[in-house]
């Protein structure tokens, strides 16, 4: 996202103003030019104009939400509603813990940041970020799938020594299991002879045996 730099307008809530200057310092030494009216408007000048005409030339509007911000007596509800009425970009910072309730439902789907309950380093880099915009990767992000183990490479000239799976050479024949003809085919005749509850096996006889009776 490419953000035009322009006047930042500061709108903020009286009891913030600690706030206000905090976020118009770190922008200014970051090379923005802001705007804050206790910096900038003078005794005598009429407020209400240097309000509207902060708001014509502002690209930003960065205001500061609390529930002082939002309470409807203040000028603020005047600047955050002129701005998003001008369809202008306003950045709204939380500078204290809110409800959902707490921030109306005009400016509720608005992405917000907050800069309370971190480190300072860490709000700088928020502020930052809220009105220049998000930056993209310098480098290319880690691959988030599982990566695939294969096995590892023989070194060229190492000769391979694992284990051959057999062929058949060397097994013995099915024939050189029986020592005579009728035992085979005696073999034969009992693998086909059905299994089963109460099947009989006829016992084997060795030629030259007699069957018991």
């Amino acid at each position: 996202m490419t953000v035009v730099r322009g006047p930042v307008f500061i709108s903020y809530a009286g009891p913030d103003r600690s706030w206000a200057e905090w976020v118009a310092w770190h922008l200014h030494e970051a090379g923005h030019e802001v705007v804050l009216d206790v910096w900038d408007w003078a005794a005598g000048d009429n407020f209400v104009a240097r309000m509207d005409e902060a708001l014509e030339k502002a690209t930003v509007v960065v205001a500061l939400f609390s529930r002082s911000y939002f309470d409807i007596r203040r000028w603020t509800q005047e600047e955050w509603t002129s701005a998003v009425a001008r369809r202008g970009r306003v950045v709204p910072l939380v500078v204290e813990p809110l409800d959902a309730a707490d921030i109306p439902a005009l400016l509720a789907p608005v992405i917000r940041r907050d800069l309370h309950g971190v480190e300072e380093a860490r709000a700088v880099a928020v502020l930052l970020e809220a009105v220049d915009g998000p930056r993209r990767p310098q480098a290319r992000p880690a691959f988030p799938g599982a990566s695939v183990t294969s096995a590892p490479a023989r070194p060229a000239g190492v000769p391979d020594r694992r284990p051959r799976m057999p062929r058949g050479e060397g097994l013995p024949s099915p024939e050189s299991l029986f020592r005579t003809a009728a035992e085979r085919t005696e073999a034969q005749e009992l693998a086909r002879a059905p299994r089963g509850f109460g099947s009989a096996v006829r016992p084997t006889v060795k030629p030259g045996e007699k069957e018991e009776e």
